[in-house]
């Protein structure tokens, strides 16, 4: 039999085992994170902020362009991870816009801090902050980005309601989500959850895959 052919039956095999493996330790996560919500740990942000998803996937800069951004607006991320979405938001709002970066674990704030200052980024705020409870005044914020951190908390209508305070009336939340993440929800799901705390949908993006969601305040409809 040819050596070749061998070596490829033998790579098959391999990689069905791999995928196999991948898809039952997918199944079990899944199904642990139904019934126990917690932060993905931060060593975790590593592998999900990977350059396959930023240049194949969801890229930076094309989750902010569907975000119409604009200088000097004021921008709140929650979830940064590695910052990658946080560095093309920050761009897009040159010269006098912010983005606050906030999250609850000081270990995924402290990488990002490194990381900005070491690239000289000025216009970057690194908070530990409670979603149910931000520390923004009413409507002092143009645009909220919460890409697979949603689905994470344990109460996302709350954390809806409490972005719907500090959003201004021509505001948007942009909500993404990979299906690969253990907690994807389905886009109808979060359609739900935003309806509930008082959004509608603006524009919708992507496919069961991947998909990115603008909402804007009922009151504007």
């Amino acid at each position: 039999m040819d050596f070749w052919f061998i070596l490829r039956i033998i790579f098959l095999i391999f990689l069905i085992i791999l995928g196999s493996f991948f898809f039952i330790l997918f199944v079990i996560l899944r199904i642990i994170r139904r019934y126990h919500k917690f932060p993905i740990p931060g060593f975790m942000t590593r592998l999900i902020d990977n350059p396959i998803r930023r240049k194949f996937i969801q890229k930076p800069e094309t989750v902010a362009e569907r975000m119409h951004l604009k200088p000097g607006m004021i921008i709140i991320e929650i979830g940064p991870g590695k910052g990658s979405y946080t560095k093309a938001l920050a761009k897009s709002i040159l010269p006098d816009g912010k983005v606050y970066a906030i999250d609850i674990q000081q270990s995924i704030i402290n990488r990002l801090k490194k990381r900005i200052e070491k690239e000289g980024i000025t216009n970057i705020i690194l908070k530990i902050d409670d979603a149910y409870n931000l520390s923004f005044e009413d409507e002092s914020v143009d645009r909220v980005l919460m890409i697979a951190s949603l689905p994470e908390i344990p109460d996302p209508i709350r954390v809806l309601k409490e972005l719907k305070r500090v959003l201004k009336p021509d505001g948007m939340i942009s909500l993404s989500e990979m299906l690969p993440d253990p907690d994807y929800p389905r886009r109808k799901t979060e359609k739900k959850w935003a309806e509930e705390a008082g959004f509608d949908l603006d524009e919708q993006f992507g496919n069961w895959f991947v998909y990115q969601l603008n909402f804007v305040k009922k009151e504007l409809i």
